[in-house]
């Protein structure tokens, strides 16, 4: 009951006769006054801009909390749980005791993008301070997984192949020693130191005809090293393709080696050496069409070897064999060749799985945790808040600081205990969910180029789809209008857009010198304010015209909890105003008695002594008290005023 209402019974109960009927008739005003003003305040509301604290300011400047989260270890390490600033701030802000509330970490595109390669951006930035800091002390070293056939330092030799690169050399080789540079398009190179014309003069072979890798083994070797569905026959394969290879002389490829096409122009230019536009230009269209060839080959050797139709690996093919003679004594035939073969397939095909299958149970885990802490916290929180609001004592009603904390300790204790089923069982299918998007995230993350993209557009679009379909007919489906549902359809494809976007947008900013964790850190700010404009026009713009509904629905929940309110109070006036007038009558004819008495007797201060308990009973206000201050008070007035 609010203090409006106690003083209201407290005047009633305490009311003169005379005085009942207009307390009465002002509390119904102040019932009339008061819904109007509601009403007043909640079209005002809709109308006026003072919600945009919470529709754009507070969205914004989380997302901008966020983005800085990202260039420290504890926030990164807190996102993998699910644990934005966002999330922990909206969800505490708005816990209430009377419900359990959303506990599940609804995780949008591009932050699951980061979940997925967590490991891989901890190495970048761990190794790209480790070469600020002058490459003092030990290289720091990759935490994730890898294939166990694949090895992580570089050694040229493992992905060389001097086969397929002399073979590439010879069907490029017309006539008995001429054949042409593929980057000048001039056919003045020779193919070997023994068959050099005589009429070259060049002592140092500079035009001697050589296999350029046109995207460097090493860059291909750290770009793909943690692939854990590659290993180094995979790569080997790859970056030996003939898409990969160009003829070029010795003097061009000694000097580019480990440089992409791109970064050899660049040097050039650099040292004062600058290539003609032609050669430019036909060295970075074939680094274009290599890198999407690449691009094109590793696509089809993950694919081929999570479905175990893979290649075996040289080396494990090679031991594999040399096992097997030490355990026979003799070399296996080709049939036992070819199931050795299958078995090693089969094995490293397991492997790839049971990896995917590990670092999506591992996210998953990284959730539940998260939505635990979260579940824990947010009455912690509440108790910590209404502390500095009303007080530890106050807030409670406890007469000492101990009793306080016994009570908020009772309080949090008894949330928990309560809701822990509901919580505990709703996790259970959010870890389930959890491992199946993080298991599909992550075998999407072990594509590359356009596919990838496809393959992510492709899951957020089965994840838009759910969750329409979960809007259109889930279990708050029948509390939607039409047009709500509409909205919010738009809203969580609008969401879903503008969250991926922000892969596309970090990787952008890679592209032009932006590094880890600097990239991550803007592209996350940027996607997040994005994503908080994106609502708010949205909101402005009311395509399905849900501002009016909600209004409605608004001033429709405040009149319903009104119309109780005023049912109780009535219900509560009324008794009172009876008891007290069932009082009063009493009183009254008690005096009344009185005064007839007195009347019947002729007795004038019997009388005059009913009359002053009358008027003192209907709370007249007289300014005098026995005859003798009567007859004074006659006498000095003009006019008589009751």
């Amino acid at each position: 009951m609010n203090e409006e209402k106690k003083k209201a019974i407290e005047e009633l109960e305490y009311a003169s006769p005379l005085e009942i009927s207009r307390l009465l008739q002002q509390i119904e005003l102040y019932d009339e006054k008061s819904s109007q003003e509601v009403l007043d305040e909640v079209y005002e509301k809709f109308d006026s801009e003072e919600h945009l604290e919470d529709e754009v300011l507070k969205p914004v400047f989380m997302s901008v909390v966020d983005g800085l989260l990202e260039a420290t270890a504890g926030g990164r390490v807190a996102r993998k749980k699910g644990l934005t600033a966002s999330r922990v701030i909206e969800e505490c802000t708005n816990f209430s005791y009377d419900n359990l509330g959303d506990n599940h970490a609804d995780v949008n595109g591009y932050t699951e993008y980061k979940n997925i390669n967590h490991d891989e951006i901890e190495y970048q930035i761990q190794l790209e301070k480790w070469k600020r800091d002058g490459k003092k002390g030990d290289q720091p070293q990759y935490n994730g997984s890898v294939n166990s056939n694949s090895t992580q330092e570089y050694i040229r030799s493992n992905l060389e192949d001097s086969s397929a690169m002399n073979d590439y050399k010879e069907k490029q080789r017309h006539g008995e020693k001429k054949i042409k540079d593929e980057y000048t398009e001039k056919d003045n190179l020779y193919v070997s130191q023994n068959n050099m014309p005589d009429n070259y003069n060049d002592e140092t072979h500079r035009k001697q005809a050589q296999p350029d890798h046109i995207v460097p083994l090493k860059q291909l070797h750290e770009q793909y090293k943690h692939n854990y569905a590659l290993d180094d026959s995979d790569l080997k394969r790859i970056a030996n393709s003939e898409s990969n290879l160009a003829i070029t002389s010795a003097e061009i490829n000694q000097v580019k080696r480990d440089m992409t096409n791109k970064q050899y122009i660049e040097w050039m230019d650099e040292h004062g050496k600058p290539l003609d536009e032609n050669t430019k230009k036909i060295m970075l269209q074939k680094q274009k069409e290599a890198t999407k060839s690449i691009e094109s080959d590793v696509n089809k050797t993950v694919a081929k070897n999570l479905v175990g139709k893979g290649q075996v690996d040289e080396k494990a093919m090679k031991n594999a064999v040399n096992e097997f003679k030490e355990n026979n004594g003799q070399a296996p035939t080709e049939e036992q060749r070819n199931q050795i073969e299958q078995n090693l397939i089969k094995k490293e095909t397991n492997e790839i799985r049971g990896t995917a299958v590990k670092n999506a149970a591992g996210q998953a885990k990284d959730y539940a945790v998260g939505n635990l802490i979260l579940f824990i916290v947010k009455p912690i929180y509440y108790e910590i808040s209404d502390i500095f609001k009303n007080g530890l004592k106050e807030g409670v009603g406890a007469d000492s600081g101990s009793q306080a904390l016994g009570i908020r300790f009772t309080r949090v204790k008894k949330y928990v205990m309560t809701h822990a089923k509901a919580f505990f069982g709703d996790s259970i299918l959010d870890f389930v969910k959890g491992f199946v998007s993080s298991l599909i995230e992550g075998i999407i993350s072990l594509f590359v180029g356009m596919l990838k993209q496809v393959l992510k557009i492709l899951k957020e679009g089965v994840k838009i789809l759910v969750g329409s379909v979960q809007i259109l007919f889930g279990k708050n489906a029948k509390a939607m209008s039409p047009a709500q549902k509409g909205d919010a359809i738009i809203k969580l494809i609008g969401g879903s857009v503008i969250a991926i976007s922000g892969v596309a947008l970090e990787s952008l900013l890679n592209k032009i010198g932006i590094g880890d964790p600097w990239s991550v850190v803007l592209s996350t700010m940027l996607s997040g304010i994005a994503s908080a404009l994106f609502m708010y026009i949205l909101n402005k713009a009311d395509l399905f015209s849900t501002k009016a509904e909600r209004r409605y629905e608004r001033v429709k929940e405040i009149f319903d909890e009104r119309i109780k309110d005023v049912q109780e109070a009535t219900e509560l006036f009324d008794r009172v105003a009876l008891e007290t007038m069932k009082e009063q009558r009493l009183q009254f004819e008690s005096i009344q008695e009185e005064i007839n008495t007195g009347l019947e007797s002729n007795d004038i201060d019997s009388i005059n002594t009913g009359l002053y308990k009358l008027a003192d009973f209907m709370k007249v206000d007289l300014p005098y008290f026995n005859t003798k201050e009567f007859c004074d008070y006659m006498d000095s007035e003009e006019v008589l005023v009751l």
